[in-house]
């Protein structure tokens, strides 16, 4: 069971310069990050997932911030993909500014409440202005998962 951020971060699926300029775009490049590191199983199954979920209401929650997740069969342990946008992106955010900062969380259906969690914590962390502005100065994947270390460390 994954307990914190840093357990299911790889810096194989952390992304500081994504390509994408739109929601599908995006979501491609972050699922494209952790099929590539093979942990996940079908990788056109999870988009289609996210996008169902982001036919429900956005994850771009705001703030330059967006959370796109799913639970699915085509993972085996939750994965978090990690990527920036410094010029932004639109992801139909609710305060409908551009995006810079994404977070694709995918988790096995029977981990809800694991997923809830993570979720939850993920959120929290990024309300903390000094954690947001590291990870848009952020210069390699090794710095990104550093931060999250030491955040996690003062829970």
């Amino acid at each position: 069971m994954t307990e914190r951020i840093i357990d299911a971060l790889d810096t194989c699926c952390i992304k500081l310069e994504l390509d994408g300029r739109k929601k599908l775009d995006i979501i491609r490049e972050l699922v494209a990050l952790i099929a590539d590191a093979g942990r996940i199983t079908d990788a056109d199954l999870v988009v289609s997932q996210i996008l169902e979920r982001e036919s429900l209401a956005t994850t771009g929650i705001g703030s330059g911030i967006a959370i796109p997740h799913c639970l699915s069969e085509a993972a085996r342990e939750t994965v978090l993909a990690v990527g920036r946008k410094r010029a932004g992106a639109k992801f139909d955010a609710v305060d409908r500014r551009p995006v810079s900062l994404f977070f694709l969380m995918v988790g096995p259906p029977d981990a809800h409440n694991e997923h809830l969690r993570l979720l939850s914590r993920l959120a929290r962390y990024l309300h903390d202005p000094s954690l947001k502005e590291g990870l848009l100065e952020a210069a390699s994947p090794e710095e990104v998962l550093a931060l999250f270390e030491a955040r996690e460390a003062h829970r």
